[in-house]
């Protein structure tokens, strides 16, 4: 059933556009592509047609909102101005490129005016429209000329065949055909399915036309982004994972091949057979993917080179690689190396910036019933949006997108979707749930939200709930699960990308010694910081979801507890500092120990944070979570950077990146009213919280030290840089975790709701398909970890890439440990799923103190290989007890039972 809310008070919108502004909206749409027409050259600073005809847009927009008394609003201003001010910087520091900023200014105008004009629905139909038909018509104008050899229509090139229209560059003129496609694709236009299907095979034609091998690969990771957007929109995020999974394995099997194959042969039997072929699909291992790379090494070699932070100034690469007098010189073809080489580190910020806005307001507009009224009709797909940026990042790989003025028109249209069609109100997201009388779901599995070590936080079960009328609505229960187990894998995959990116960034200013400072930051104090708050980020769902508790002392008394457990860990590092120093700190100096203080304080209150957000039944909000503790990170790290490198700067944004986390979860449980009606904090209610959380966090601790024993002892025997290396390997190789995490949310709530034997049979039954599972995710990593970890890191990581293969060859079989563990959890036997754990701590202390110190990196893995393979092979002995012993009692109505395991 679907409800239908009107939209808020507004001005009312015109059933017609005006018509001289349509026209010229129309017009101005129409002369995007027209940059060189009849291959005239552009004129001053590349300006064009199109840059007149937007003149005349700011005229009429300006006028048509003055005359209505609308304000006019200015979507993207803040990116821009920061990517103006470090242009200009950097102009003024070399002398060179102030005429580029007007460029920044006139793309800029383009999202202002047609953002503006899309608050009438009737003209932003007319924009809409006028894409997909103009952009039509010149794909069947281009078409037509290729087939007929007529050159003036084509644009076809004088040294090959690429067709490039009025663009002047085929790559320019590919994404423009790729952006008209998801428009038709996202506006559902024409209605006539015929028709639309006409449309899109007219364009793709034209795509191809144009050989732009950087603007397939685009267009096929847009297409994949696309439908996984429509199947988390449509509430099926489980099948996008699986279709997810899928493409990753693909694709990395793709890469391998590639890689490992001589593939030129074939290639240039296609080229043999078709011109486009060769000016396309044959250029891919050869003039292109040299060119592409000399490129990229260079320009790389040029911000190495730079004695200042702000950049050689916009638009000189051609000119400074002349200077320097390079042997092949060109344009950087990459937004994100030119952003920083031209424009120095702020030049990054601003573009870091441009991507953020254009995602939030991407995801915006794309929940379910986000859009209202005509503009839900008008875009009946407004997930395609998300997928055509994702053409432009994309291709900010192999070319300078992000100064198309196409694209500023079209980010322009998604402005106006986010400021004038999304609902004024959603009460549905800020009403109060029902407390449930049992625990959360997420809070009596195994695995709650990682905190920043990577570990997750382990709650004992609660007492099994009692059968309510033969399980009614299951069904519907499982789908919700579901959907929150995919949530729940999808902020560990955000977090990861971000912790993976932090890393890059790392390796690349600092090298191994800088990455193996930032994993000791991270976590040791996390590990002093979970010892010292008592196991409380575990335990205070279990306290929050409980109905026979005074809910007005539970939330002041975890307050309470969370403060007392951060000043504890810092003020307990601070007194362990010198010990820390003397282990682990030594190359960096004392004051980088006494500094890491601040970390082990602040990271209590984000890691007791996201047990809050699960205790109050906000699981999206506590998935999030997970995420945003790592993202936050990259935009303040990158501004520190601009005067401010070595560990300082490090332990900085991992505080500051903690104070933005943790006010952004306590903004978002004041919204779910948690601060709300609070009494006294209660002593006794404290010692049982406390007591509760460390029988729970005893046996997660044991998984966490087999997990980061290796490291510890590594970085005290072998030094920081053999650390960065090993830390590359393992995090990496714990890619191959996720499915076995996901396998355990799935079935741990299943499992406690069966009876024993129920349990015991459907998990015997799942545990080759859990391997499977396993390693189909590991093969494509192993295949590419040869590849893949020098180039993303530096040569210097090569030695990371054995590691890799012992490490991945051990938790292949995590999907088994995670599926096992939640039967143990599911039957009241989380001590048997403990013993399993400390039989793989046991091994790994043996074999890393006989192995790491002899062989270093490579030791340290094969030793956390066999405690994975040992842990698993416990568990199964204990499960096969369980199976063998008799039923369980029901646990006692305690707030904390004992554990009999």
């Amino acid at each position: 059933m679907t409800t239908v809310i009107e939209a808020p008070p507004a001005p009312p919108p015109l059933k017609r556009g005006p018509r001289p502004v349509a026209a010229v909206l129309v017009a101005g749409i129409a002369s995007l592509p027209m940059l060189m027409p009849a291959g005239l050259p552009p004129g001053p600073g590349n300006t064009g047609l199109p840059d007149l005809a937007l003149v005349g847009l700011i005229a009429t927009t300006l006028v048509w909102a003055g005359t209505r008394g609308l304000p006019v609003r200015w979507p993207f201003l803040v990116p821009t101005l920061l990517t103006i001010i470090a242009g200009g910087i950097a102009a003024i520091v070399n002398e060179a490129g102030a005429l580029t900023l007007l460029k920044d200014m006139f793309v800029l105008l383009w999202a202002v005016s047609v953002a503006n004009l899309g608050r009438d629905p009737a003209l932003l139909r007319v924009a809409l429209r006028a894409f997909v038909w103009i952009g039509t018509s010149y794909a069947a104008v281009m078409i037509v000329g290729f087939v007929l050899g007529i050159e003036a229509l084509s644009g076809k090139q004088v040294d090959g065949e690429r067709a490039m229209f009025t663009f002047g560059d085929a790559n320019y003129a590919s994404n423009w055909f790729i952006c008209v496609f998801f428009i038709a694709r996202a506006t559902g236009y024409p209605r006539a399915r015929g028709k639309r299907w006409a449309v899109c095979g007219i364009l793709l034609a034209a795509e191809i036309l144009t050989g732009s091998n950087g603007g397939l690969l685009a267009l096929c990771v847009a297409v994949l982004l696309g439908h996984l957007f429509r199947l988390f929109r449509e509430g099926k995020a489980h099948h996008a994972l699986a279709v997810g999974l899928f493409a990753v394995f693909v694709g990395g099997a793709g890469v391998a091949v590639v890689t490992q194959v001589d593939v030129q042969p074939y290639l240039d039997q296609a080229s043999q057979a078709s011109p486009i072929l060769r000016d396309s699909i044959g250029r891919t291992t050869g003039e292109s993917t040299n060119s592409r790379g000399t490129v990229l090494s260079t320009t790389l070699q040029m911000i190495d080179d730079q004695t200042h932070p702000w950049g050689i100034g916009p638009g000189q690469t051609e000119r400074q690689m002349l200077v320097r007098q390079e042997t092949y010189v060109r344009e950087a073809h990459n937004d994100y190396v030119a952003a920083v080489l031209e424009r120095g580190f702020l030049g990054g910020v601003a573009l870091v910036a441009l991507v953020f806005v254009l995602l939030l307001k991407c995801v915006r507009i794309a929940r379910r019933n986000a859009l209202t009224g005509e503009y839900a009709r008008l875009v009946p797909r407004p997930e395609l949006f998300g997928a055509l940026v994702a053409v432009f990042l994309v291709s900010g790989l192999f070319y300078e997108t992000l100064h198309y003025r196409h694209g500023w028109a079209i980010f322009g249209l998604i402005a106006a979707l986010d400021l004038f069609g999304r609902r004024g109100d959603a009460p549905a997201r800020r009403r109060p749930r029902p407390r449930a009388s049992t625990p959360a779901v997420s809070s009596a599995m195994p695995g709650p939200p990682a905190n920043r070590n990577g570990a997750a936080v382990a709650v004992p079960p609660p007492r099994a709930p009692e059968p309510e009328g033969g399980g009614g609505g299951g069904g519907n229960a499982r789908r919700r699960l579901l959907a929150l187990v995919a949530g729940n894998v999808a902020g560990r995959v955000g977090a990861l990308a971000s912790l993976g990116v932090a890393t890059i960034l790392v390796a690349r200013i600092g090298g191994p010694e800088l990455v193996g400072a930032f994993t000791l930051v991270r976590i040791l104090p996390g590990l002093l910081c979970q010892l010292s708050s008592a196991g409380l980020p575990g335990a205070a769902p279990y306290f929050l979801a409980r109905s026979d508790y005074d809910q007005s002392r539970v939330r002041p008394t975890l307050a309470w507890l969370t403060v007392i457990g951060a000043t504890i860990s810092g003020a307990g590092w601070l007194a362990l500092s010198p010990l820390v120093y003397l282990v682990f700190f030594k190359s960096f100096g004392p004051w980088v120990a006494v500094a890491a203080a601040a970390p082990s304080f602040t990271q209590g209150f984000v890691s007791v944070g996201k047990g809050l957000l699960q205790g109050t039944g906000d699981q999206p909000g506590a998935s999030l979570a997970i995420a945003v503790e790592e993202f936050v990170f990259l935009p303040i790290y990158l501004v520190l950077l601009t005067g401010w490198y070595g560990p300082g700067a490090l332990i900085s944004g991992l505080v500051l990146a903690d104070v933005a986390a943790a006010a952004w979860i306590a903004r978002r449980l004041a919204r779910r009213g948690f601060f709300a009606g609070w009494g006294r904090p209660d002593r006794r209610l404290g010692g049982s919280i406390a007591g509760y959380g460390l029988r729970g966090y005893l046996g997660q601790l044991i998984d966490l030290l087999q997990l980061r024993f290796d490291m510890a002892l590594l970085g005290a025997l072998a030094g920081p840089k053999v650390l960065g290396v090993y830390t590359v390997a393992s995090k990496f190789a714990e890619l191959v975790q996720l499915p076995g995490l996901a396998v355990n949310y799935i079935l741990y709530p299943d499992f406690a709701k069966d009876d024993r034997d129920t349990a015991v049979r459907r998990t015997a039954r799942l545990i080759l398909p859990a391997l499977a599972v396993s390693a189909l995710t590991a093969l494509p990593l192993a295949l590419i970890a040869g590849t893949a970890l020098p180039w993303i890191f530096g040569d210097v990581f090569d030695d990371a890439v054995v590691p890799t293969y012992i490490r991945l060859a051990g938790v292949v079989t995590f999907g088994v440990t995670g599926l096992v563990m939640a039967c143990l959890y599911g039957v009241g036997r989380p001590g048997a799923a403990s013993a399993g754990q400390g039989i793989g701590l046991a091994v790994v202390v043996a074999l890393g103190a006989v192995l790491i110190p002899a062989h270093g990196a490579v030791g340290a893995a094969v030793a956390t290989s066999v405690s994975f393979v040992a842990t698993t092979a416990a568990l199964l002995v204990l499960f096969r007890r369980v199976g063998k012993s008799a039923p369980a009692s029901p646990a006692p109505a305690s707030p904390a039972p004992e554990d009999k395991g």
